[in-house]
């Protein structure tokens, strides 16, 4: 059992543990109310006169049958409302831990894994143009924007680049002459989107003389 699904289970404890000590708790305050009702009235014996004239001076006495109550235990009382706090908070906590996994894998699942496909000379780097390393390839997220740029070859008549990111046909936008001395890499700029769950990533250098390298 993974822990979201346990922090579910526990979190279902939790509940129905709440539940029943409230119901439980209401009772108790029901039957201390009843016999806080009862103590309270006086009880007045009833006397009814016969209507037979030859015994109108009798009277007879009604008993008032006593109503057998359960009276409450305060210490259970006391017991029950500590319970009740313990699982209302037993409860909160648990759905707030749970949520925060679930925001959590949330992030994980929609992190892009980046995938250098075509040549091994493509670079990332963020919006300053400092390269990044594996730890920071990693946590790449949708919002992001990025530098990505392909390294050029020495001696070579390149003259412009294509890079692609999670398409499978070249578009106009994909092809680039914006080139960085520092690193030797021509480049595009590019912002996560936040549906992407992965950076597919394919680039090719073009030369003067014999086109397109690779095809």
């Amino acid at each position: 059992m993974d822990l979201v699904n346990f922090l579910s289970s526990v979190n279902k404890l939790s509940i129905l543990a709440f539940l029943v000590t409230l119901g439980i708790l209401f009772y108790e305050i029901q039957l201390l109310k009843k016999e806080k009702r009862l103590s309270s009235k006086p009880r007045i014996p009833k006397f009814e006169e016969s209507i037979n004239p030859q015994i109108s001076q009798a009277a007879t006495l009604i008993t008032e049958k006593k109503e057998v109550v359960t009276k409450p235990n305060n210490f259970i009382i006391i017991f029950l409302i500590i319970l009740l706090i313990i699982f209302g908070l037993a409860t909160f906590f648990g759905f707030y831990k749970f949520n925060q996994k679930q925001n959590t894998l949330s992030e994980t699942n929609v992190t892009p894994i980046v995938n250098l496909v075509s040549s091994k000379g493509i670079r990332l780097f963020n919006e300053q143009f400092n390269l990044l390393n594996d730890t920071q390839l990693k946590a790449i997220k949708p919002g992001d924007k990025l530098i990505i740029g392909l390294e050029t070859i020495n001696d070579a008549d390149i003259d412009q680049a294509r890079i692609r990111v999670n398409s499978n046909a070249w578009q106009l936008s994909d092809f680039t002459k914006k080139f960085s001395s520092k690193y030797q890499v021509y480049y595009i700029n590019y912002s996560v989107a936040s549906g992407e769950s992965k950076l597919k990533i394919e680039a090719q250098l073009h030369s003067v003389g014999d086109g397109w390298l690779g095809d």
